[in-house]
């Protein structure tokens, strides 16, 4: 993906989703894109509101499942494991502050499927989906993906669909897999002496708590205002997310952009920012070093890569 590249037409890509299906039907052959060799405590103002509308990408989703592509490849479905958890506000009398002691301190988790976790599912239930049909599993797969800060489009790997629906979730890739450069500390205390998984499948979904940033090159807003002294990434990498997924062919990594992260917002237990705090006796804000979502600015994925593939944002040593 080169930074020349620019992205289709919402129409042509959907026609590209689907003449891909129609040529591996008459050649029965695989071809995957770039598949190869193989802060709590801290001080500051609280912002608030914005006018964003979700998208929805499952309204009209078979109701025979609520998830019918991660229950078709085995990936825990969403739940109390994948929610979003908010740093807990201290409000009295219509104002906001961050807590001071450590009683006043608390990180829950929030309502509302925005954040990094649950969006990076959404979109692999959407590329996993083995029983809409052609036309509406391609405008679904588009429907869950974004543009990253820099407003650029990655395309997704340009895998025929049955490649997509013969994967499964496989934990125990992780206990043979090298260290993750993109998910550092990954969880692996569920894996046996004789590398299987012995452990809740959720615990095998990681999301990155920081990034190396001096390996990442995430793109810069327009307008976003940042100190020439200290690196930009220390700033924009915060407004993303990374979720590893380990399946049957490796690592798979969900990059999602949460646009609503820098800004600090605070929302009420539903995700709803808050223009004001005015009857209010609860609200929470960002927790954490990347990215957070709200229901008025949610996070989107920007980008998967398989096993293999390198992430657009990283220039590091895979090692």
């Amino acid at each position: 993906m080169s930074g020349g590249r620019r992205p289709a037409s919402r129409g042509v890509r959907i026609l590209c989703l689907g003449l891909a299906v129609l040529l591996v039907c008459a050649l029965g052959s695989i071809v995957l894109g770039r598949h190869g060799s193989p802060d709590a405590g801290s001080t500051g103002t609280v912002t608030s509101g914005s006018d964003s509308s979700r998208r929805s990408t499952d309204a009209d989703r078979s109701e025979s499942s609520a998830y019918p592509g991660l229950e078709a490849s085995g990936i825990p479905t969403p739940g109390d494991w994948s929610r979003q958890e908010g740093y807990r506000l201290v409000v009295e009398d219509g104002r906001a502050r961050l807590p001071q002691t450590e009683s006043e301190s608390s990180v829950d988790p929030l309502e509302g499927g925005y954040g990094v976790i649950d969006t990076a599912l959404a979109t692999l239930d959407a590329l996993l989906d083995p029983t809409a049909d052609d036309q509406t599993w391609a405008e679904h797969v588009l429907d869950s993906l974004g543009v990253d800060g820099g407003g650029r489009e990655h395309p997704v790997s340009d895998a025929p669909r049955w490649w997509w629906a013969e994967r499964r979730f496989t934990p125990a890739t992780l206990c043979s897999a090298p260290d993750d450069p993109y998910v550092q500390g990954q969880y692996r205390g569920g894996c046996t002496d004789d590398d299987a998984w012995d452990d809740d499948g959720g615990k095998a979904i990681a999301e990155a708590g920081m990034f190396d940033t001096t390996s990442t090159d995430f793109p810069v807003p327009d307008g976003l205002a940042l100190d020439s002294t200290t690196n930009p990434q220390d700033t924009v990498s915060r407004a993303y997310g990374v979720v590893s997924v380990p399946m049957d062919d490796g690592i798979w990594h969900v990059t999602v952009y949460c646009p609503a992260t820098l800004d600090g917002p605070a929302v009420d237990r539903n995700g709803s920012e808050l223009a004001s705090f005015d009857g209010v006796d609860e609200a929470w804000t960002v927790h954490g070093l990347t990215g957070f979502g709200t229901a008025d600015r949610p996070c989107v994925t920007v980008e998967v890569t398989v096993g293999g593939q390198k992430p657009f944002w990283w220039f590091g040593d895979e090692s």
